[in-house]
């Protein structure tokens, strides 16, 4: 009853704005944290609890935290409705809270803790259960709803099943406590791509009041299901001879030269499983071998190919993994070689780039919604999805209850779809995959809203059945005596009562909507009378035709006059216990109800042997306990016990009985034992049959059922057990194997949950017969030999076994110990150099190397003699003796040029190394120079490149010759080294001008000097070398041309010559310094040219002493000191005879501890001027005139 209470409350109060439910168990403690509502941050708030009755239980503090206050017992199973109040400053909200109480034993538990860590093999088929996962059974409120949750990814690699009927689904619901659900795959796993899941187990009673969740760990285990796969379907290696250059140049008709066992190509392939590969040719081939665990083609032969004409070699290589048993490639790899003798064509190679389509991942999700009508039809279509381009094609992803896709994305209807079935959400949720042109694909998620369509009938939840009570026999009318109580899974029912037959004449009514059933009229009841009235319910909105509603069954009501002995809750009891039930612990709760409202009293009594103090009930709880262990093994004990419990009412009150069984279950606490630890065959021949039956085990369980029922195992797959314990060999027996018998373990395993083993050893002794040849531990050894190792010299030691258990010796083919400078010990298989002179002048060194068997094992062995081959490749090592050298060191003259920009290239240097290997690889690096900071060239380390480290300047500090040291190392353990200096000539870039030895020149000319005189000779010079440091010199006047006229300039030594007599004071001209550079360079200095008459007198000064001359120190610059004057006769005067004084002011200096304090100017006029002046130029001190 109280189930449909809770889900009508729950139903109400999800249509509350602010109501939040809660479902706690009976058992909390006093100030266990309910929830706790919480108000807007952004304004103060209180919160207090309203009275609504149940505040003794309950409190809220100031903060909105909702506590309990006492024990919650008395609120079992009662819906409890809370109201609290928020304080805001402006006004108040209010806030349902919605609880219900559990006891704790009717709340949902899972049998286990958690599901621990199970395994399954990759590739199992869907349906394959977990080894490891218990049965798992949830204790609680029945029916249970079970649901596997997806991954991150959304999806669902497994599914749960029910382990009585084998449904299977994603979902499932139970009815009773006795079913279980196992984990599943639900489709095939592959551990390549994951090897490791976490699964996660939803379960919610049938009121989705208690929930709980289990997970567990599924590990895939890895199976040997991938063949190794090659890189390529196609290798194309190409070799050519080693004297072919030797044989075009010299045009002499002479063997072509093959380097017998050199490296032609590789083959390589990958195996998924991460096993390593071994490799072999498919087809043989004396000309080329394979390494079998390198996959190296090597050339072990002579090609008969002519210089003319390129010959070609096809082969087909096989690989295969390395576990037992192996898988070898599906596709075995093509492999073309190519001997090439004639002139290779040159190809332009072809770049081709290929454009990748971007996929989406997922799609965005599409959501429909459908009434559950619309899937009243199996294999209807509902709908189609959208696609993006007309050649998609749809999957669904996983396995699904309801729906199934269409490749052209049509939704249909795989199962009558039913509202009330579907989980909490309504909804069926399920992937499509989306498989577009090519191999891409994208996902969609599809989601398809379920409306209920009124289809099931009501029916009634009253409890216990059949219906009874009883009424006062004065109850007047309209007296309450019963309550029909109905449900409907419908969403949208309206339930009314009737009553259908009254067998009361008329007594009793019923409320049509309220379902109460009362009294009429004013008789009185006659005691011990039964009144009986049949009654149904009906939904009115779930109507069958015109006429008709969907209803319940007519149900029997009975009521008594008076008084009535007490009625269980179920007609009969039922219980089903494992064997290992603990003892005390409980099993079932027996409950009768009391009509008088009286306390009930419990009592059990056994019937049948055996029984008796097995179980206990309580007087008062009517829960049936176990008293004392069990055994379902122990014939002393029955599997079935028979029970009768008797409800008794208080002060002698009326008893009633109902039976009770309790059946006891088989727990697998017994592994299986076999009859012998050790069983035993002898003398049997390694040829027989596969098939053959070799010998029988048997083993017991003293368990029942599935757990009593034995498979049998062996550890060993070249044999296999039947049901009945008969084993077979699987294989071709080998007594080389194992030393002549096979041991390995055979295991009985019952399908018990979790299943138990036992073990037994068994021994299977084969007789041996000569039938093997021996087999090298290698096909190739490649052993290494230093090139200066001496005589005896351990080189290597093949090994070689014979499974017959014959000795074996070794030779080398043809029979002998010795092959040129190598033998070989015929015992041990000891390789060594001989003891005379050795020569190691060869790369290599082929030895072809025979084991015989002597046929010892076993009798008339001698008469079949079997032998094997194996190739012993001796590599010579180089030692690193020899030093890199510069041959051409002495030939290297580099140059480059002034101004090239850093990282010019300057030379490349090489050096040689006549070891092999690393020992001969060269790395080159620069030597600095002493006191010099950093390098001014660097070179590549690979290529030997000089390349220029600074910008050089010819004329600064760099010079014209640079030295250079470059080191060459070799890569040798120890490293050794040579260097090679050499010197950088620095050519010369024209980027100096032409420097005048003067800022400018001024110079004295004699009146009368003659045509022809050197005037002056300007001199410049320019740092430049060669042509761009040559000088030539040009005249210009740019104030007067006509100056041009008196004067010319030697252009090489810059000799100023007189052209015509002078006429004039004197003469400005001007001189360009160009020098013959590519583009040249220039520069211009002026020249001043005073004529004066040899005849002249100098000019007379006014005074012949000035001053002293006095003034303040600190005067500002500028400030006029003294004037001086002097007197003379210019040229013109005096060719115009005119004699007229003229007053030549002179340049005044002034000497001191600073230079220039004073400073004067030189004025020209025609008669004396007192203009003359000294200006202070700096801080004064005393001077002296000149």
């Amino acid at each position: 009853m109280w189930r449909v209470r809770v889900i009508v409350f729950l139903l109400a109060a999800t249509s509350v704005t602010y109501a939040k439910v809660a479902v706690l168990p009976h058992d909390v403690y006093p100030g266990y944290e309910v929830t706790q509502f919480r108000g807007d941050a952004s304004r103060p708030s209180n919160f207090r609890l309203l009275e609504t009755g149940f505040s003794k239980y309950f409190t809220v503090l100031g903060n909105g935290l909702v506590m309990t206050t006492s024990d919650l017992t008395p609120l079992v199973d009662r819906p409890v409705n809370l109201i609290v109040l928020e304080e805001l400053a402006n006004g108040t909200q209010t806030h349902d809270l919605h609880l219900y109480v559990i006891n704790r034993r009717n709340m949902l538990t899972f049998s286990h803790d958690r599901l621990g860590e199970g395994e399954v093999p990759e590739n199992s088929p869907a349906g394959t259960r977990i080894d490891g996962f218990p049965v798992l059974r949830a204790h609680g409120s029945f029916p249970v709803h079970y649901k596997i949750l997806p991954d991150d990814d959304g999806e669902r690699p497994f599914a749960l099943r029910e382990n009585e009927s084998n449904e299977t689904g994603f979902n499932l619901t139970l009815k009773s406590q006795m079913q279980g659900v196992r984990i599943v795959t639900a489709k095939p796993l592959d551990r390549e791509i994951r090897g490791l899941y976490t699964i996660v187990i939803h379960a919610s009673d049938g009121n989705f009041l208690s929930t709980s969740k289990i997970s567990g760990i599924v590990h895939v285990l890895d199976q040997n299901d991938n063949s190794p796969i090659f890189e390529r379907e196609l290798y194309v290696f190409e070799i050519r001879p080693t004297n072919l250059d030797t044989l075009r140049k010299s045009n002499v008709v002479s063997l072509l030269g093959w380097k017998r066992f050199s490296t032609v190509g590789k083959v390589t392939a990958k195996d998924a499983d991460g096993d390593r590969v071994a490799y072999k040719l498919v087809t043989p081939s004396s000309l080329l071998i394979v390494v079998p665990q390198t996959g190296e083609l090597l050339l072990a032969g002579e090609p008969e190919v002519s210089p003319e004409q390129d010959g070609e070699c096809e082969l087909v290589v096989e690989a295969h993994d390395l576990r037992t048993p192996s898988r070898s490639t599906e596709k075995p790899a093509k492999v073309i070689v190519r001997f090439l003798t004639t002139e290779p064509d040159q190809q332009p190679e072809v770049h081709r780039i290929q454009k990748r389509r971007v996929t989406r991942a997922v799609r965005p999700t599409k959501k429909v919604d459908f009434t559950e009508a619309d899937g009243n039809i199996e294999g209807k279509i509902a709908f189609y999805l959208e696609k993006e381009n007309e050649k998609e094609t749809y999957k669904i992803r996983d396995e699904n209850k309801w729906v199934t896709v269409g490749a052209n994305g049509s939704v249909m209807v795989k199962q009558k779809w039913d509202y009330e079935e579907l989980g909490p959400e309504k909804t069926i949720d399920f992937w499509v995959t989306i498989t577009n042109t090519g191999t891409d694909t994208d996902n969609q998620r599809v989601i398809i809203n379920m409306k209920d369509v009124n289809d099931e009938p009501p029916y009634f939840i009253n409890r216990p059945l059949p219906m009874q009570t009883v009424v006062q026999l004065n109850a007047p009318p309209n007296t309450h005596v019963f309550t029909l109580q109905a449900r409907d899974p419908d969403t949208d029912h309206n339930i009314h009562y009737f009553i259908v037959r009254d067998r009361t004449g008329g007594r009793f009514e019923v409320d049509e909507r309220s379902g109460v059933v009362r009294t009429r009229g004013t008789d009185l009841f006659q005691l011990d009378m039964e009144y009986v009235l049949y009654v149904k319910a009906e939904d009115q909105n779930g109507r069958i035709d015109e006429r008709r509603f969907q209803s319940t069954p007519e149900e029997r009501l009975s009521i008594v006059g008076g008084k009535r002995a007490p009625q269980f809750y179920m007609t009969a009891y039922e219980a089903e216990i494992p064997e290992n039930q603990k003892k005390d612990s409980d099993i079932i709760s027996v409950k009768a109800k009391s009509f008088a409202d009286r306390e009930i009293r419990y009592t059990l009594k056994a019937q049948g042997q055996g029984a008796a103090g097995t179980f206990n009930i309580g007087p008062t709880s009517g829960i049936v306990k176990l008293a004392k262990e069990l055994d379902f093994e122990d014939l002393r004990q029955p599997h079935i016990y028979s029970l009768i419990v008797t409800a008794t009412e208080d002060s002698g009150g009326f008893s009633t009985s109902v039976e009770l069984t309790i059946r006891v279950s088989d727990v697998n606490d017994n592994a299986p034992k076999f009859e012998l630890p050790d069983y035993q065959a002898h003398n049997v021949d390694e040829d027989i049959p596969l098939g053959t039956n070799i010998l029988k085990v048997k083993a017991t369980d003293a368990d029942s059922g599935a757990n009593a029922e034995i498979e049998y195992l062996v550890s060993d797959d070249h044999f296999s057990v039947d049901s009945n314990g008969i084993i077979v060999n699987n294989k071709q027996l080998d007594a080389d194997n194992n030393n002549a018998y096979y041991e390995f373990i055979v295991t009985a395993k019952d399908k018990g949950e979790p299943s138990k083993t036992g073990t037994a050893t068994v021994r299977i002794y084969t007789k041996n017969k000569n039938d093997e040849e021996p087999k090298f531990s290698q096909q190739v050894y490649t052993p290494n030999v230093d090139e200066n190792a001496g005589p005896n010299t351990l080189v290597t030691t093949v090994v070689a076994s014979d499974k017959d258990g014959d000795d074996v010796r070794f030779r080398f083919v043809g029979g002998n110990t010795t092959s040129g400078q190598f033998v070989i010990e015929e015992i041990t298989g000891v390789i060594r150099l001989h003891g005379k002179e050795i020569s190691l002048d060869r790369d290599k060194y082929e030895l072809n190397v025979t084991a015989l068997d002597d046929g010892a094992c076993c009798p008339n062995g001698a008469q079949t003699i079997h032998t094997s081959t194996a190739v012993v490749v001796v590599f010579i090592t180089d030692v690193n003796d020899n030093k890199p050298l510069f041959k051409d060191c002495g030939m290297y003259y580099p140059k480059v040029e002034e101004g090239a920009p850093n990282g010019s290239p300057v030379i490349k240097v090489q050096a040689t190394d006549e070891d092999k290997g690393v020992n001969g690889q060269v790395k080159y690096s620069i030597v600095q120079q002493p006191n010099q900071k950093g390098t001014k060239f660097t070179v590549d380390e690979e290529t030997g490149q000089v390349l220029t480290n600074k910008v050089f300047d010819r004329e600064g500090d760099d010079g014209k010759f640079v030295s250079v040291t470059v080191k060459a190392t070799d890569q040798g353990e120890p490293s050794l080294e040579g260097v090679c200096s050499f010197t950088v000539e620095i050519t010369d870039v024209n980027d100096n001008p032409p420097l005048f030895d003067r800022q400018r020149y001024v110079e004295n000319v004699k009146q009368d000097a003659s045509i022809g005189t050197n005037i002056l000779r300007v001199s410049a010079s320019d740092e430049d070398a060669d042509n761009n440091g040559a000088i030539v010199y040009s005249l210009s006047s740019p104030n007067n041309e006509q100056n041009l006229e008196y004067f010319e300039i030697q252009p090489e030594s810059g000799w100023i010559v007189l052209k015509k007599p002078l006429d004039r004071d004197s003469y400005r001209l001007r001189v360009r310094a160009s020098d013959r550079g590519m583009p040249f360079l220039s520069a211009d200095v002026d020249v001043e040219l005073d004529v004066v008459d040899r005849n002249n007198k100098p000019p007379v000064w006014d005074a012949n002493v000035y001053g002293p001359i006095h003034i303040k120190e600190n005067v500002t610059v500028g400030t006029i000191v003294t004037s001086v004057k002097a007197r003379g006769l210019s040229i013109r005067e005096k060719r115009n005879r005119n004699v007229e004084d003229t007053w030549e002011e002179q340049r005044v200096r002034a000497r001191s501890r600073i230079p220039s304090f004073f400073a004067g100017r030189r004025r020209k006029g025609s008669r004396p001027r007192d203009t003359e002046f000294l200006r202070r130029t700096q801080t004064l001190e005393p001077m002296i005139l000149e």
